[in-house]
This record gives C-alpha cells, sequence and structure tokens, in this order.
C-alpha cells in the first residue's frame, strides 16, 4: 500500500514543535497553522517553513494590521498581517466583542456586510468570501445579519445602517487600491467611518479574540440561518429614490456645428 508522504509531511508540520530560534515566531507559526482552515493560506506558510525562509515567516507572522482609514487595509494573502479568511474572522470577532459592550440592543438591530469583486486564486480569497466569513462570525453569535447578495457601490453599506438602523456595518473593500489588496471598511450606527476611540478600541479586542471560535468558519450559516437577511432589492430602491430628492439638473444638448 502507498504511504501518504505528502500528508504525513503536512502533519508533522502542523504537530511540530518549531526551532526557528525566534520563539515569538514559532508561537506564530504554531498559531497560524492550527487556525487556519483555508488551504491555499495554510500551504503558503507550511511552504515558508519547510524552505527555511524565517525572514519572510516573521514578516507575514509577527506584526498585525492596525486601523487606518476607517478600517483594515492590506495586501491578500498568508499571515497575520495580510488580509485572508483568518484575519478577517479574527476582526468580526473583536468587532462583535466591542458592539456587544457599546450597544444593548445589539443582537436586535443587526449589522450590515457588503463587498466589492476583488479576488485573488493564490490565496483562494475574494471579497464575497471575506464577506460571508464577517457574517458567519455573527450570526453564530446570533446576531442578525444584513448580507447583500451581491456586489454593491461602497456607499450602499453606510446607507443601509443608516436606514436600516443597525449598530454597524463592513464594507470588504480596498476602493481604489491596487488590486492585489483588500480591505475591511467599518461603518458606526451613524453611516460614518469609524474615528477615534471606536479604531483604537475595536483593535485592542481584535487582540483578546484571536483564535477562531466555534461557529466562526461556518460560511454555511449564510444560507441557512434565519438570522440572514439580504436587503439589496429594498436599499437599491431607497437609495435612488432618496437620489432623486437631492439630485438636480437641467437637460443637456451637444452644441450644433
Amino acid at each position: 500500500m502507498a504511504e501518504n508522504t505528502e500528508g504525513d509531511l503536512n502533519s508533522n508540520l502542523l504537530h511540530a514543535p518549531y526551532h526557528t530560534g525566534d520563539p515569538q515566531l514559532d508561537t506564530a507559526i504554531g498559531q497560524w497553522l492550527r487556525w487556519d482552515k483555508n488551504p491555499k493560506t495554510k500551504e503558503q506558510i507550511e511552504n515558508l517553513l519547510r524552505n527555511g525562509m524565517n525572514k519572510e515567516l516573521r514578516d507575514r507572522l509577527c506584526c498585525r494590521m492596525t486601523f487606518g482609514t476607517a478600517g483594515l487595509r492590506s495586501a491578500m494573502g498568508a499571515g497575520f498581517c495580510y488580509i485572508n479568511d483568518l484575519t478577517v474572522i479574527q476582526s468580526t470577532q473583536g468587532m462583535y466583542k466591542y458592539l456587544e459592550r457599546c450597544f444593548s440592543d445589539f443582537k436586535q438591530r443587526g449589522f450590515v456586510v457588503g463587498y466589492d469583486t476583488r479576488g485573488q486564486v493564490t490565496s483562494s480569497c475574494s471579497s464575497q468570501r471575506l464577506a460571508k466569513l464577517t457574517a458567519a462570525v455573527l450570526l453564530a453569535k446570533d446576531v442578525p445579519v444584513y448580507l447583500f447578495s451581491r456586489y454593491v457601490p461602497t456607499p450602499f453599506v453606510p446607507y443601509a445602517v443608516q436606514k436600516l438602523k443597525a449598530v454597524a456595518g463592513v464594507m470588504i473593500t480596498a476602493s481604489h487600491n491596487r488590486k492585489e489588496d483588500n480591505g475591511y471598511k467599518v461603518y458606526w450606527e451613524t453611516g460614518a467611518q469609524i474615528t477615534s476611540p471606536h479604531d483604537k478600541e475595536i483593535l485592542k479586542c481584535i487582540e483578546e479574540c484571536v483564535e477562531p471560535w466555534n461557529g466562526s468558519w461556518n460560511d454555511n450559516l449564510v444560507d441557512t440561518s434565519p438570522l440572514k437577511r439580504d436587503p439589496l432589492q429594498d436599499i437599491c430602491r431607497r437609495y435612488m429614490e432618496d437620489l432623486k430628492k437631492i439630485c438636480f439638473y437641467s437637460t443637456y444638448s451637444c452644441p450644433k456645428n
């Protein structure tokens, strides 16, 4: 009977102690290989480990993203400093913890999630998948989630937060940044992008919730939970109606020669 050497090697990588000479890196490697369930990003870290590329491992695993302009933004790929399935789950867990502290009616009002069309095949990472994982973390905690059923313009998310009276919302997008990037834009109940002190407090909560909770990887909840709602048609209609109230223009004709 042929031996599954590749499977054995991956198993050894998962369970072996790491002796890179850097205790912080050894801990981070162990955490990533235990927590990441995305085969593509897990494989990226395993390959770096197998090839002894400790500097790149340190760059990817020994620092975290920080909140910039109203949220997180980085390249897509494996590592705690990049946008990927695991870091979005961690970020949403931190968001949940902070919002639960700020809003006693969080589980009545809910949360809005939207996304754009970005994606990266090599990391099996797309805005749509990240949005589903964001929703899954919250649905697993019995939070109603307004998840758009298709990609939407960024303004739809803060608009929906206001109109649906949700406590907050996230748009998975990197706006005008390069195509290799993605982001996690956070909007408060007012529809405004978060500012200090919310950004710093959310970051603290993320750092306290780095290990995925039971249910956080269960993106099937997006299809099965009665707490998931699609606001697309309602928000699109109301947004266009409101635009008509504030847009004034005159008919333009091309000048004749």
